[in-house]
């Protein structure tokens, strides 16, 4: 061999900048979340979450030991925030007709599901791979919803019509707002929220 040899330069490995430890558990929780919506609950892997948030999967093994304990935090996330959404809806002290309380709060749910569509996709919309923990939240955090419906129209019916049975229309409520609200993420263009309002207020005002 004639010449001096030129070492070629190894490409240096591109890790992920250190960020604080609950901001990265946000992160990678977003990624996870837009897999849960755009691919379904089995595309949720350790190296599908660390190629979605443009880390390495030790990252992510270096703040959750597993996928399940991935899932788990992020179903329990997307709940507890949908219903810190959902306590910060008011009914209106200006307005004393039940009809149009209830179009109010029903425009109310359905800015907070437009602001936040992912989360409530993966809390509302039926998915056929949803693992049995994710059954278990769904139904726990809409047993809540159930009993602050319950109250807020024990609050705002009529006091003087004593057959109107406050536990169902809790049920009739929350089945409509989820309806409502599957409808508004699967065609927002077609199912605009004011649709649902005006029907609501023609019919019981």
């Amino acid at each position: 061999m004639t010449g001096r040899e030129v070492p070629t330069k190894r490409k240096r490995r591109v890790y992920a900048a250190r960020v604080p430890v609950e901001q990265r558990r946000s992160e990678l929780l977003n990624a996870a979340l837009h897999l849960v919506v755009t691919s379904g609950h089995t595309a949720v892997t350790m190296d599908a979450v660390a190629e979605q948030a443009g880390v390495t999967k030790p990252v992510v093994y270096g703040v959750f030991n597993n996928r399940a304990e991935l899932l788990d935090t992020l179903l329990r996330r997307e709940q507890e925030q949908g219903l810190s959404q959902l306590a910060a809806i008011r009914p209106d002290p200006a307005n004393t007709n039940p009809g149009a309380q209830l179009a109010h709060i029903l425009a109310e749910f359905l800015t907070a599901v437009r602001e936040a569509p992912q989360r409530w996709t993966c809390i509302v919309m039926p998915m056929a791979d949803m693992p049995a923990q994710f059954h278990a939240v769904r139904e726990e955090a809409r047993e809540r919803v159930l009993k602050r419906t319950e109250k807020l129209a024990s609050e705002l019916l009529p006091k003087n019509k004593a057959d109107i049975d406050p536990e169902i229309v809790a049920h009739t409520v929350v089945t409509l707002f989820e309806m409502a609200a599957r409808l508004v993420l699967a065609d927002p263009e077609h199912y605009r929220p004011e649709r649902f309002t005006a029907a609501i207020q023609a019919a019981l005002t």
